[in-house]
């Protein structure tokens, strides 16, 4: 992962890709950056995750928390 993608919130990241699916659709798919643009679909979609992983780590904690805050 490289530093753009520590710096992009999950909402850019998925924004980006967005772009980049709709330019892979589009009639003028360049062969030339179809590599790249690929390489950089596959890194955001991978930072994606981490986020979502992350926030579901996150969440369960919270949750855990609530259910002996409650129970106490």
């Amino acid at each position: 992962m490289d530093d753009k993608n520590n710096e992009m919130t999950y909402s850019q990241a998925l924004a980006e890709l967005e772009g980049i699916l709709s330019g892979l659709r589009g009639e003028n798919c360049d062969v030339d950056t179809l590599a790249s643009r690929t390489r950089r679909a596959a890194e955001l979609l991978a930072e994606c995750r981490r986020r979502l992983t992350r926030t579901e780590e996150d969440l369960a904690k919270v949750l855990e928390e609530l259910d002996n805050a409650i129970d106490a």
